[in-house]
């Protein structure tokens, strides 16, 4: 199997893109295609002490598209760029996957146009996988692919998600909600109405609406449905309250002696908090519906998370999720199977 990363895009320098590349060929066994500056990566892959050969290669490019970039203009004009000459490489068959932790609107744009949403699916869906306290992700989809939906597209969401989730996860039989302003049948604006009648009438394992403060503490259900408006800003504001609580506990143990001795005797449930918590080790979301396996990671990716989002790549690549699509996504009965 031959990963694309694209070690350009990012807000990490490259060196320790490369460095999550290279820990990810050696522990997963797949073979990583680096985009971008070949003296930078050339340089990288030294300090890492490797070399390129038929493990670790090089897709030499000249250009960048940045975080400030206008997604659709550049894709159009930055043609020798790491994110669209990678793209085109899974286009052509010369890599199985591509993973970038560069400007979302760009990956997204640049899979449409240079791929191809798969025939059936509307819209393509943003994946994240959501830690939550049982230990278990919750799946949420649209997370900011799409920022205007109808109830249609939420459908092809909840089908692909569950495909993802009992074909990826091994879920045998993953529960689908809706994210609303209350689980009442009736809650919500009219997207959330027609979304949900849609829902509850296709064959499909419908548990109903659910709320946003569920989804973390109670995980209700396996995946999540919304709109990428909606879910954008619901994934902004959990990570953004998750790192409010983790700096306030932090600047109250500092102050104090007694908490800073207590924080010693706690360091390792603090750890395992950090741990579940963490997005390095959630990989990247899958951008579903498009004719190619493609993971998008958190612009922050550090070496650790470009490594978990090669494994998300290789397993949906393994897991043939692209070809299930493309065979339809009809099939499913109300308890999932």
């Amino acid at each position: 199997m031959r990963i694309l990363l694209d070690v350009m895009s990012g807000d990490r320098p490259p060196h320790e893109l490369v460095e999550g590349g290279v820990r990810a060929g050696r522990r997963q066994r797949v073979d990583i295609l680096f985009a971008g500056d070949p003296d930078i990566i050339t340089s990288a892959l030294a300090a890492a002490k490797m070399k390129t050969g038929s493990q670790f290669d090089i897709l030499p490019c000249q250009q960048v598209i940045g975080m400030e970039d206008a997604p659709v203009r550049a894709v159009r004009e930055k043609h020798d760029s790491s994110m669209v000459r990678g793209l085109l490489s899974l286009r052509d068959s010369e890599v199985d996957a591509f993973v970038s932790s560069g400007n979302t609107g760009a990956v997204v744009a640049g899979s449409i146009f240079n791929l191809g949403r798969i025939a059936g699916i509307p819209r393509p869906g943003l994946m994240v996988a959501l830690p939550t306290l049982s230990g278990r992700d919750t799946l949420v989809i649209d997370i900011g692919a799409n920022s205007d939906c109808q109830a249609d597209h939420l459908l092809h969401f909840a089908l692909m998600g569950a495909t993802y989730a009992r074909d990826v996860m091994r879920i045998s039989h993953p529960q689908i909600g809706l994210l609303n302003i209350g689980t009442e049948s009736g809650k919500g604006n009219r997207l959330a109405s027609e979304a949900h009648h849609l829902l509850e009438s296709a064959n499909l394992p419908f548990a109903g609406n659910v709320e946003a403060h569920h989804l973390i503490t109670d995980r209700p259900v396996d995946v999540v449905v919304c709109d990428g408006f909606v879910g954008n800003v619901f994934l902004k504001a959990t990570e953004g309250g998750i790192a409010a609580v983790t700096t306030i506990m932090r600047r109250r143990i500092h102050r104090h002696a007694l908490a800073k001795l207590g924080a010693l005797f706690l360091s390792k449930t603090f750890g395992t908090i950090r741990k579940t918590l963490s997005y390095q080790r959630r990989g990247g979301a899958p951008l579903l519906g498009v004719n190619g396996s493609v993971v998008i990671a958190h612009g922050r990716s550090d070496a650790m998370a470009i490594e978990s989002a090669i494994d998300v790549a290789r397993r949906e690549v393994e897991a043939g999720l692209v070809e299930r699509f493309a065979h339809g996504l009809s099939g499913w009965s109300s308890d999932g199977s």
